[in-house]
């Protein structure tokens, strides 16, 4: 089998959902949250001083999380000191090789079931689509796996954890734009990629939404635009009145979101959020969006900006989206500068 391609011959019985394995939603409680450290300099532009304060700023967000609930820095040994001066002590370290901080993309997703069980699953990360190297984040899947002691499922797909936001209730929401993509599965169909990701992450229905092919890295990962609070509420976060490629797609998924039902049939109640609009940031790929937070153990953690009243909008919105739960925002600019954020940087390993 090659990452690309849907198992030959494959049984239901290797399949996670047969076996009874589904993905809880992200506000189910965790065990621990996993994170990996940013192990290549030269991802960061050569500068010595600027790939520190990716570093730092990675560590105090661990530090941050690390306050609610447990939290794994993967890293090689070499980085183990630096990971525990910039973590602190509440951060454990784990000895697993890493090239960049995406924990979201590199790493499995960890799926129950109803009699306690718990698995990994693979998405068989390539670097989204061979545009950054990934020699050592391709095998973090099965090295938590084997670190852990639990079942490992390699699924029929390429993909990242970002791409996928699923309710714990059989409802799967994602992009076409980097699933259906050949950089991805070539020769697959979306009907191919809905029947494995049903079979992986035991959902009912799947919602495709357009996203953008080769706007950035991801292709339109669906976790910086919609994000699903709990079954039945979505929150979206784009630019208002954006007419761009990228905000006619995301008006797009709002007509299909309002117009269809999830696996329980109910429609969906949407919240909007803005983007950031005058932040403090100057860097090219600077993502401003509110949609990429993470929801921990009794906090939200979400980005804050420089943006004042966007910045108030957004704590404000989501403490209402998450009334119990506590909203901490962080100046965490170093990993929005880099295309992704405070989500895309973390993986919920579930109770």
């Amino acid at each position: 089998m090659t990452a690309a391609t849907l198992r030959p011959g494959s049984s239901k019985a290797s399949q996670p959902a047969t076996q009874g394995y589904f993905a809880p939603g992200e506000e189910a409680p965790h065990a621990r949250t996993w994170m990996a450290w940013p192990s290549t300099a030269s991802i960061y532009g050569g500068s010595s001083a600027y790939y520190e304060d990716v570093q730092e700023t990675l560590g105090r967000l661990a530090a941050a999380i690390a306050e609610h609930e447990p939290v794994t820095m993967m890293a090689g040994l070499d980085y183990h000191d630096t990971v525990r001066r910039l973590c602190g002590p509440k951060v454990d370290v784990i000895d697993i090789e890493t090239d960049d901080m995406w924990a979201r993309d590199n790493s499995p997703i960890f799926l129950n079931n109803r009699d306690g069980g718990k698995a990994v699953l693979d998405f068989n990360f390539n670097g989204w689509g061979g545009k950054q190297s990934h020699e050592r984040d391709a095998l973090i899947s099965r090295a938590i796996a084997t670190a852990l002691g639990r079942p490992y499922y390699k699924a029929g797909v390429t993909g990242e954890g970002g791409g996928v936001e699923f309710d714990g209730d059989g409802t799967l929401i994602l992009t076409d734009s980097c699933w259906v993509n050949d950089n991805r599965n070539p020769g697959l169909s979306q009907s191919d990629i809905e029947a494995e990701l049903k079979a992986c992450l035991g959902v009912e229905k799947v919602i495709w939404v357009p996203g953008v092919r080769g706007g950035e890295i991801t292709d339109g990962h669906i976790d910086g635009s919609i994000r699903i609070v709990r079954p039945g509420l979505l929150m979206i976060s784009g630019y208002p009145g954006d007419t761009s490629e990228w905000g006619q797609s995301l008006e797009e998924s709002r007509r299909i979101l309002k117009n269809t039902m999830d696996a329980r049939g109910r429609s969906f109640d949407i919240v909007e959020i803005p983007h950031a609009v005058d932040v403090r940031s100057s860097h090219p790929q600077f993502f401003s969006s509110y949609a990429n937070y993470y929801v921990g153990n009794g906090a939200i953690f979400t980005p804050q900006f420089g943006d004042t009243p966007a910045d108030k909008r957004a704590m404000e919105g989501l403490g209402k989206l998450y009334p119990n739960r506590s909203i901490v925002a962080l100046n965490v600019d170093r990993i929005y500068e880099n295309g992704g954020g405070i989500h895309c940087v973390t993986q919920q390993e579930p109770s």
